[in-house]
């Protein structure tokens, strides 16, 4: 049987075919041989290469920037891949913010690298306020079918964000301020119809202020400068005093205590737990040494009685 050698331009229109199947891998493998054979789609050949990379590991910034170089340096203006169509030039943007959001969204450490990610959200949702708009993000048609998600929207959700960083990165030396950062992240979320019940429930944690039951000292921001722990406390210590809610729930089933009590208490209480713990061992380790003992007797004893 005679082979038959296809062409480049054969092996790329094949590639195209495979491409509206969905069979990316061999429409990969067609578009290399095509570039290979010198085919004259050469340039559209690379660039579907390339969306295919990304298609296949989307949260790759490097693959991402490699295809907007790409559609950067082409004339071609619109294409189509599968059942989408792509302006290179518009398509190429959408990439760089894209790989700029991933890059940023990698940054993690301590509140003054947060301070800095938080800050790179909000220019970053500026760029997609301005540079894209209203326009669908093409990347989400080609990965997911999403055709619902537009520059504007992107840039309310990283808005959100950034604000939510901000917020993180404050709210151990101003939890009043983080929680007006908080504000501004629910606010966001709602113009997108995104879940905001988290941002509500910091900002009312963040704004909470009480007494410390135990030292006396004020403070604000529940669950990071004063902690809520189970308690008795009886009637007539509901009534001592004009301010016991502020040390205290309304349904006085716990006390409320500032951080540095808190972990003095929690800290002593390791200490505590762990010279039982190593005395218990002891005891243990002290046990099995006599039942080693009276084993050993007992084996001597038999060993006699033979």
């Amino acid at each position: 049987m005679a082979l038959i050698f296809k062409s480049g331009d054969e092996l790329f229109d094949q590639g195209v075919d495979l491409i509206k199947r969905k069979e990316f891998a061999k429409a990969k493998s067609n578009f290399q041989k095509s570039v290979e054979k010198d085919g004259k789609n050469a340039e559209i050949a690379n660039i579907y290469i390339s969306i295919i990379d990304v298609y296949s590991d989307p949260n790759s910034a490097d693959r991402l920037e490699f295809l907007a170089s790409r559609l950067e340096a082409t004339n071609i203006g619109e294409f189509e891949f599968g059942l989408t169509s792509i302006e290179s030039k518009k398509f190429a943007v959408e990439l760089r913010l894209t790989a700029e959001r991933i890059r940023i969204f990698a940054m993690n450490g301590n509140s003054n690298v947060r301070e800095e990610k938080g800050n790179k959200l909000l220019q970053l949702a500026q760029k997609f306020q301005i540079q894209i708009g209203n326009d669908g993000l093409k990347l989400n048609e080609l990965i997911s079918n999403d055709v619902s998600i537009t520059g504007i929207r992107e840039s309310l959700s990283i808005q959100a964000l950034g604000y939510e960083t901000l917020a993180s990165a404050v709210v151990l030396t101003d939890p009043k301020k983080a929680a007006e950062m908080l504000q501004n992240a629910y606010n966001y979320r709602r113009q997108t119809g995104e879940d905001v019940g988290d941002d509500m429930n910091l900002i009312k944690a963040y704004s909470k202020t009480a007494k410390c039951w135990i030292c006396g000292r004020s403070t604000t921001g529940e669950g990071i400068h004063f902690i809520t722990m189970s308690s008795e406390i009886t009637p007539f210590m509901r009534t001592e005093q004009d301010d016991i809610q502020k040390s205290a729930p309304e349904n006085f089933e716990s006390v409320y205590v500032c951080r540095p009590c808190y972990s003095a208490i929690s800290r002593r209480a390791d200490v505590i737990s762990k010279q039982y713990f190593d005395r218990g061992m002891q005891e243990l380790r002290n046990t099995e040494a006599r039942l080693q003992m009276e084993i050993a007797e007992v084996r001597a004893y038999a060993s006699m009685r033979r």
